[in-house]
């Protein structure tokens, strides 16, 4: 019989089987070695490198491509405003006067003071002043007119404010629309004040047209209406008005009159520089709003044709106006009284300000033509206030609700059956010194 060629004996494979059993038990049968627990004596390092630092300080991008250099384009040079036209002329060289150093009525003192600029009318640097001014505290955003939220129409808040909000752009509160000024000793007011250090630049409230626009103490026959007080000024006829009436905006004191008479001007375009030109104790813009008795206006409204600007410039954001009137128990208006506006949720005093006097010499203040008021207080946040006064011994108060953008009115009249009767005017009383800053012609 012939064997088969080819595959294994089965001797051979029972062979190689008993082999790997016998390996299997001989590793199963050798005990692995403990494991060792190391328990470390130091804590673990806090990770304070920050993988981006790690990345630059290793060379990332050093390789690649470098930034073009932007070559300069050459010294700023602010622009020159050139004067011309008949209601001045050019002024002598010898009557050129030097800008102060600025000062702040705060007390403090700032880092550089500003360069001293000619400000002659006819080589006169319209920004150099403006961009070296130090940083001021910002004040809240003013809502962006023309806002008219009330249902029945009766606000009209129709002008930005004059001053930028990193400066101050609201009014003295001693020396509000309608008052004397303190201890009564000033005339009365015909706008508000705006307090800034010279050079704070000074904007259209609204567009139109600039009908006076001269440095009225430099330059012989631009006085604006007779008078010193107001110094370098600027009036605009703004292409709106009310009730068909035109509307006027007046800034005085003036370090320098950036336009000229017949110029169109947008809202916020610069008009002028702060300063103190005219009788001021100090450097500021004075703000008017005029309107003229008619609907017709052959000139500018006089001194007596002015309105409170709290009821025409808008307010800041979140926030509100209340105008009111206070009444004797005849309806007559009392006049130079306090008002306190207290907020009712915290029992704080938010403001504070007075009634309007009225002198009866033709040039008076107004009342504003919806609200009839004789106070107003501005800027006060949305909510719930109390209005108060105490005259002749009898406390009179209301509460009111502050909407943004909006006027509260309110009127303080005694109750029935409780007699009022106003105190007597100013002209019972001793004529008010004038303080040395301000004169009885207009101004302020």
């Amino acid at each position: 019989m012939r064997r088969q060629a080819g595959g294994f004996s089965p001797l051979i494979l029972v062979i190689a089987a008993l082999g790997v059993f016998g390996a299997l038990l001989y590793t199963n049968a050798v005990p692995n070695e403990s494991a060792r627990i190391v328990i470390p004596t130091q804590p673990a390092p806090t990770q304070t490198v920050n993988p981006w630092q790690a990345v630059l300080e290793a060379g990332f991008g050093r390789q690649g491509t470098l930034p073009p250099t932007i070559p300069p384009i050459g010294t700023f040079a602010p622009p020159t405003l050139v004067y011309s036209g008949d209601v001045s002329a050019p002024v002598a060289a010898g009557d050129v006067v030097s800008v102060p150093t600025i000062s702040f009525a705060s007390g403090a003192t700032p880092t550089r003071p500003l360069p001293t600029l000619p400000v002659a009318l006819t080589d006169l640097p319209v920004t150099a002043q403006a961009v070296t001014l130090p940083t001021q505290v910002w004040q809240p955003p003013p809502l962006i007119p023309p806002i008219s939220r009330d249902p029945l129409g009766r606000d009209h808040y129709y002008f930005s404010r004059p001053v930028d909000s990193n400066a101050t752009n609201f009014g003295l509160f001693y020396y509000t629309y309608g008052s004397d000024g303190p201890e009564d000793a000033w005339r009365v007011h015909a706008g508000i004040d705006m307090p800034n250090p010279v050079g704070q630049t000074v904007r259209a409230a609204g567009s139109g047209r600039v009908a006076f626009a001269a440095d009225g103490l430099r330059i012989e026959g631009a006085i604006f209406q007779n008078t010193s007080s107001y110094g370098n000024v600027v009036v605009i006829q703004h292409d709106f008005g009310f009730e068909g009436r035109p509307l006027f905006t007046l800034y005085a004191h003036l370090n320098a009159v950036l336009v000229m008479p017949g110029q169109y001007v947008n809202r916020g375009d610069p008009i002028g520089l702060v300063g103190d030109s005219g009788r001021v104790s100090g450097p500021h813009v004075h703000f008017e709003v005029r309107m003229c008795p008619t609907t017709t206006c052959n000139d500018i409204p006089s001194y007596g044709d002015t309105y409170n600007p709290l009821l025409w410039m808008v307010s800041y954001v979140g926030t509100g106006v209340i105008a009111g009137r206070l009444v004797d128990s005849f309806g007559e208006m009392i006049e130079d009284a306090d008002i306190t506006i207290r907020d009712w949720s915290r029992g704080t005093v938010e403001d504070t300000t007075t009634t309007y006097i009225f002198q009866d010499t033709g040039v008076d203040v107004n009342p504003d033509p919806n609200w009839q008021e004789n106070f107003v207080a501005s800027d006060l946040s949305v909510g719930r206030y109390e209005v108060i006064t105490l005259v002749n011994g009898v406390r009179l108060s209301q509460v009111v609700d502050v909407v943004e953008g909006m006027t509260t009115f309110v009127e303080l009249a005694p109750p029935e059956g409780v007699q009022l009767v106003a105190p007597p005017d100013d002209a019972a009383l001793p004529a008010p010194t004038i303080a040395p800053e301000f004169t009885a012609t207009p101004g302020g």
